[in-house]
């Protein structure tokens, strides 16, 4: 069955776009009720070049270590059904560098920077492991999600900053969708 049929570029590519949006209204909506006060809530945005370093170095020694695990392990351990590689061998490399920035906000604004500063680091990892219930089903990818997790919120307690695991997040998901993007071109 030819998938691409199934699931059109545009309608994938709206529905990560609409779900990223879902995930940004969630998060608004739960930091007006979870922080006392706008202040408070601001204090997550905290920046400096450090921060940004922090989270380039990580970023780029987790896309390796990902590379590395593709070229070695079977193309099974990757399977998330398909998605990835459908959505991003269908995008450009500017609409994966949108999309990627988009969801690396939204899901570090909901689930570290709102979820985390409120609940702590396990139940948020948790719900963010639940969150990408595709994964659950390959246990390479459940362990892969699960180790970002923590590690995404382990550098948040660390920096105390939303942007050291915005710039993780969207490093690992736009290398990676390049990758995908070119791999698939090319028959690599």
């Amino acid at each position: 069955m030819d998938h691409n049929h199934v699931y059109p570029c545009h309608l994938l590519k709206q529905a990560v776009v609409y779900t990223q949006l879902l995930i940004l209204g969630i998060a608004a909506v739960l930091s007006l009720f979870l922080f006392n006060s706008f202040r408070e809530f601001t204090a997550i945005f905290s920046i400096d070049s450090s921060i940004v370093l922090i989270g380039v170095a990580i970023g780029a020694l987790c896309v390796t270590a990902d590379l590395l695990l593709i070229r070695f392990l079977p193309e099974k351990a990757f399977n998330d059904g398909g998605i990835n590689q459908r959505l991003f061998s269908c995008l450009n490399p500017y609409e994966i560098f949108f999309i990627t920035l988009l969801i690396a906000f939204s899901e570090e604004l909901l689930f570290r920077g709102v979820l985390q500063t409120q609940v702590g680091i396990i139940p948020a990892s948790i719900i963010f492991i639940a969150v990408h219930f595709r994964y659950l089903k390959n246990v390479y990818l459940l362990i892969n999600v699960t180790i970002l997790s923590f590690l995404l919120g382990y550098v948040y307690e660390y920096t105390e900053s939303l942007w050291s695991v915005f710039v993780i997040h969207f490093i690992i998901d736009y290398i990676l969708g390049i990758y995908i993007h070119y791999s698939n071109k090319e028959g690599v």
